[in-house]
């Protein structure tokens, strides 16, 4: 199977088992190593969502990633496990959200992130450094 895999889908197993390995240790210090990933990653691609605000102290709340035709959100409701959810997009409308596990929606982000890190060196350099290899 190693033979099979290339160096991008090496990338891939490895950033899908860096995300799945944070996730599980600590589900909600995950979602803000998440979005300070994605951030690099991604930049303007990424959206924090937080609650409170003026008077009250801001938290994150979940993570938004709009990529093509898609919005892929991960959501801390309060209680219990994240919520992730992908919304199918077509010009500006929210056409479909389907609930997904959040494996499934890592699974997703890390294909996403290794087809971008192909394509630049700044994505390239933001993976390394959450895998742990810069």
């Amino acid at each position: 199977m190693a033979g099979e895999l290339g160096e991008d889908g090496l990338t891939r197993l490895g950033v899908a088992g860096a995300l799945c390995r944070e996730y599980e240790a600590d589900e909600k210090a995950f979602l803000g190593f998440l979005a300070d990933s994605l951030t690099k990653a991604f930049g303007s691609e990424v959206e924090r969502l937080v609650k409170g605000g003026f008077l009250a102290k801001k938290t994150l709340r979940g993570i938004s990633l709009q990529h093509g035709d898609a919005k892929y959100t991960l959501e801390d409701p309060g209680s219990g496990p994240l919520k992730a959810t992908i919304t199918h997009v077509v010009r500006g409308i929210a056409l479909k959200t389907e609930s997904v596990s959040v494996n499934d929606w890592l699974d997703q982000i890390s294909e996403i992130a290794e087809q971008k890190a192909s394509q630049h060196a700044s994505t390239r350099k933001a993976l390394g450094e959450m895998l742990g290899l810069s």
